[in-house]
């Protein structure tokens, strides 16, 4: 299975700078459970599919970071 705890820890890592408590670009919020689960659609699309996400890779998500929040999503994104 795929946790949401190690989905969070990525994000924390990776995108809250942009998307935490002090900054919301474009209005996305991922530091709390709830706003996970309504932004996982554009984050499986941003981050996964299209890559644009984060931007010019400036917060050097991995290869495995990114496999990683595919397998949640695909597994039904479960937040807790």
């Amino acid at each position: 299975t795929f946790a949401y705890e190690d989905v969070r820890k990525v994000l924390e890592q990776r995108c809250f700078m942009c998307h935490g408590a002090q900054v919301q670009m474009k209005n996305m919020r991922l530091d709390s459970p709830e706003q996970v689960k309504l932004h996982a659609q554009a984050v499986y699309q941003q981050v996964v599919v299209t890559r644009l996400m984060p931007m010019n890779n400036a917060t050097g998500i991995t290869e495995a970071e990114r496999a990683l929040i595919g397998q949640w999503f695909q597994a039904g994104a479960k937040t807790p």
